[in-house]
């Protein structure tokens, strides 16, 4: 199976998903031997993080293979090498580990953009950054569509509120560069990276080019649906967004 990206979109690729092995009582044992021994030694705070970051690595590479819907904690398991308990030791319930992977992924994608930013660079120059950022790390477009509605409802209240801290601050200190970079007037920097955010999520949910081959399809129609990838829906409300905020032109 295999994940495809498009230069004008994201996303996950259409794949033949396989059913998890069922485990019947007789082998439970044979898996439970079967965990892995490294796992288990983990003690120290330092081990037990690296196996918090193997098993998101994990999680992070069956998301994309076969989208949110469809992400199973057995199947994270297997590909692991450890059993679900082990998993539930790390991580609360799946929504909790999904969170913690959405989190990642927030980072590392303003993390990328903050060292784009460039000053003197126009507003279509920092749209495209900010789209190339997105598109580097799928993982936050794929959850973004749950986050609200799925996730942080399971999530338990302490967690949820550690984890908003931490994206609020980073989200607040590339927001403050931006200001700076793009010479905005104070607080329109984060005014201007939610309404982004936010296209963003409309925009993945309207993009069918990651689930169609265009080249079955004829010609107008696969040169509309390009028309309407992720790319250019982001980028033509991008425009408008920065337009507003600054009053500038975007090239």
């Amino acid at each position: 199976m295999k994940n495809h990206f498009y230069l004008d979109g994201w996303g996950p690729g259409r794949c033949a998903v396989q059913a998890s092995s069922l485990l019947l009582p007789a082998d439970l044992k044979e898996a439970h031997m079967a965990i892995r021994e490294d796992f288990r030694r983990a003690r120290s705070e330092s081990e037990k993080e690296a196996r918090r970051n193997e098993i998101l690595d994990a999680a992070e590479a069956l998301l994309l293979e076969s989208g949110n819907e469809r992400f199973a904690i057995a199947a994270l398991a297997d590909n692991v090498g450890v059993s679900k308990s082990t998993i539930f030791l790390y991580f609360a319930n799946k929504e909790e580990l999904l969170l913690a992977l959405y989190e990642r992924a927030f980072i590392r994608t303003f993390t990328q953009l903050g060292e784009r930013l460039e000053p003197g660079m126009s507003g279509r120059a920092f749209c495209e950054a900010f789209i190339d950022s997105l598109v580097d790390h799928p993982a936050m477009l794929i959850l973004r569509a749950y986050l609200a509605q799925t996730i942080e409802r399971n999530v338990a209240l302490e967690s949820l509120v550690s984890t908003k801290t931490r994206l609020f601050e980073h989200g607040s200190a590339i927001s403050e560069k931006l200001e700076r970079v793009m010479e905005l007037e104070p607080g329109w920097g984060v005014r201007m990276l939610m309404a982004l955010v936010n296209l963003t999520s409309g925009a993945v949910q309207a993009d069918s080019l990651p689930y169609i081959d265009a080249d079955m399809l004829p010609e107008e129609l696969a040169d509309f649906m390009h028309t309407a990838s992720f790319r250019n829906i982001v980028l033509s409300g991008a425009e408008l967004i920065f337009r507003g905020a600054t009053g500038r032109p975007f090239d």
